[in-house]
């Protein structure tokens, strides 16, 4: 049995703001340039300052982020369910941008642990935030002396 998909995650980036900031927009359509990830789906959620709720899926994001030279093989890929949980957590006047991305790097891999029938015994995803503090520790602790 082979996959024709790698690992998804799905990122939901809020934003103190009714837009999504321009320099994050750009950032999207440059790793979705790549090939490293498969930029699947998004859309943007949004609570007004009277609580509303917006949900923008790809086809109606309009001039949010500019879709024109991408094409999503999984459009409706972040479900509204996913967005309706998100949507909860927000307070008036945030946005947030979700993305569902596909981990192209790892196709064959995935593919080829299927057919072996192997079995993931972790999957962990390290947050950023996470990892920079840890490294910074460890840089810290390797100039330390003994």
């Amino acid at each position: 049995m082979s996959s024709s998909f790698g690992p998804v995650e799905l990122v939901a980036l809020a934003f103190d703001a009714p837009r999504i900031p321009p320099a994050v927009a750009r950032a999207v359509l440059d790793v979705a340039g790549g090939d490293a990830v498969t930029l699947l789906d998004l859309a943007v959620v949004r609570r007004d300052e009277k609580g509303g709720l917006v949900v923008l899926e790809a086809q109606d994001l309009g001039d949010e982020v500019d879709l024109v030279t991408i094409e999503l093989p999984a459009s409706g890929l972040t479900g509204d369910e996913d967005l309706r949980e998100i949507a909860a957590e927000i307070d008036p006047g945030t946005s947030v941008l979700v993305l569902a991305i596909e981990h192209t790097w790892s196709r064959q891999l995935v593919s080829a642990a299927m057919d072996a029938d192997a079995d993931v015994l972790l999957h962990e995803r390290v947050p950023a935030a996470t990892v920079n503090e840890i490294a910074a520790l460890a840089e810290t602790a390797a100039g330390a002396p003994s």
